[in-house]
C-alpha cells in the first residue's frame, strides 16, 4: 500500500482540513497516511487522530529561523522511519523545509501547496524578505507539483518556478457536511456573547491584522450607520495577530453603536449561522480565505474585495458584492446597498452562494482536481 505524508503549518489547520485529505486518499485510492504538525495548542488532538501523527517545533513568526536545523533533522527522521511515497506540504514553512528534505530523502512525489504568499508580498521593500523569497523559490523548484489556490499567484509563480507542474485549485476544499443540517442554538450564542436580540448581523470572521481591512471596515460601518438606520449590527470575531492592533481597534469602536467585538470563536459554525452576510474587506495576499468558503457552504451572501483570493468567492451582484480594497467609502455604500435588500433578494444571494460553493469550493471537487492532475487515480 502506498503511503502519503501531510506536513501542516498549524495544528488547527491539519485536524480540521488536511486530515480530511488523508481520509480521502485512504477511502478513495487506498493510500495510507501520516501527519506532521507543529507543537502548538492542538498537539493533544494527535491522540484521537485516525492517522499516525508526528510533531515538530515551529513558531508562526520570525522566530521560526531558530528552529530550522532542528526541523530539518526531524523531517529526515520521519521520512527515514515512514518511507512515504507521497509528501504534501502546506504553506510557507513546510514548503521551505519539507520540500527539499523530502526530495533528498528520495520521496517519489512531492507536492507543495501555496495558500497565499503572506509576508513575502513585501519582498521589494525588505532585503531580508527578498532573500527569503529567493530561498523559498529554490525550495519550491525541488517539488514535483505546486498547488496554487488563485490565478494571481499562479501567474506570479510561473515566472519563477521551472521544474514543478502547476495545479490550480479553488482553495483547500471545504467539507460541506460539516455545515449541513446543523443544530445551532442561536439564543444561547446571542446570550453568551451579549448580543442584542432585535438585530440581524453582518459578520467579519478572521484573524485581525490591518491588511484584512479592519480599520476601513470600522470606518465604513460607522459612516453607513450615520447615513441611514441599519437593520444590521456588525460583529467582529477573530484573534489579534499584530502588535498594538487590539488597543487601536478597541479605541476605534469604543463610541460606535452597533459594533460587537467577540474575540476568537471556536464555534465558527454558530457564528456564521447567525450572519445575514459575511464581510471580509481584505487586501492581504490571500490564497482563498477559509472564512469565505465556509460561509459559501452555509449559503451566506458575501461582501469582499476585488483582490486576489477574495474575488474568487463572489460574483458581484449575484451572491454578494465586490468592493475596492482600502476603501471605507466603498464599504459604506455596499453596506447601505445590502441594507436596502428585501428578503427575496437576500434569499436569491443565498442560493447563488450555495451554487458557487458546489461548483468550485466543495472538498470533493478540490481533492479530485489534485489527484487527477497528479495521475493518482487508476
Amino acid at each position: 500500500m502506498k503511503k502519503a505524508c501531510v506536513i501542516a503549518h498549524y495544528g488547527e489547520d491539519y485536524f480540521a482540513y488536511r486530515e480530511q485529505f488523508l481520509s480521502y486518499l485512504k477511502n478513495e485510492l487506498n493510500i495510507d497516511g501520516i501527519g506532521v504538525v507543529p507543537e502548538d495548542d492542538y498537539s493533544n488532538k494527535r491522540i484521537d487522530s485516525q492517522f499516525k501523527t508526528y510533531s515538530y517545533k515551529y513558531q508562526r513568526n520570525w522566530k521560526f529561523l531558530f528552529y530550522i536545523i532542528i526541523v530539518i533533522s526531524r523531517f529526515k527522521q520521519i521520512f527515514k522511519r515512514e518511507n512515504p511515497d507521497l509528501v504534501f506540504t502546506y504553506k510557507f514553512f513546510p514548503n521551505l523545509i519539507g520540500v527539499p528534505i523530502a526530495k533528498r530523502s528520495r520521496v517519489s512525489v512531492v507536492a507543495a501547496t501555496i495558500a497565499g504568499i503572506g509576508f513575502l508580498e513585501n519582498r521589494d521593500s525588505s532585503l531580508l524578505i527578498k532573500i527569503l523569497f529567493k530561498i523559498y523559490v529554490k525550495s519550491l523548484n525541488n517539488a514535483d507539483y505546486v498547488i496554487i489556490q488563485n490565478r494571481d499567484d499562479f501567474e506570479m509563480f510561473k515566472k519563477y518556478l521551472i521544474r514543478p507542474k502547476f495545479i490550480l485549485t479553488n482553495g483547500s476544499g471545504v467539507d460541506k457536511s460539516r455545515f449541513e443540517n446543523i443544530e445551532t442554538n442561536e439564543v444561547e450564542f446571542i446570550k453568551r456573547n451579549s448580543l442584542p436580540t432585535n438585530k440581524k448581523f453582518i459578520v467579519f470572521c478572521s484573524r485581525i491584522v490591518r491588511s484584512k481591512g479592519i480599520f476601513e471596515l470600522i470606518k465604513g460601518y460607522k459612516m453607513a450607520s450615520e447615513k441611514s438606520i441599519l437593520k444590521y449590527n456588525l460583529i467582529i470575531a477573530g484573534w489579534f495577530d499584530e502588535a498594538g492592533i487590539e488597543e487601536e481597534v478597541k479605541k476605534e469602536i469604543n463610541e460606535i453603536k452597533g459594533i460587537h467585538l467577540l474575540g476568537y470563536q471556536k464555534d465558527v459554525v454558530s457564528l456564521i449561522d447567525l450572519a445575514s452576510c459575511v464581510i471580509l474587506p481584505s487586501y492581504y495576499p490571500e490564497g482563498v480565505p477559509r472564512s469565505l468558503t465556509e460561509s459559501l457552504a452555509m449559503g451566506k451572501p458575501i461582501i469582499t474585495t476585488n483582490h486576489k483570493g477574495c474575488r474568487e468567492t463572489c460574483i458581484d451582484g449575484e451572491n454578494g458584492y465586490l468592493i475596492e480594497p482600502k476603501s471605507a467609502i466603498d464599504i459604506r455604500e455596499t453596506i447601505l446597498k445590502f441594507n436596502s435588500l428585501n428578503d427575496l433578494e437576500i434569499e436569491s444571494m443565498e442560493i447563488k452562494s450555495l451554487e458557487l460553493f458546489d461548483q468550485k469550493f466543495d472538498q470533493k471537487v478540490v481533492f479530485e482536481t489534485i489527484v487527477k492532475s497528479m495521475n493518482l487515480m487508476k
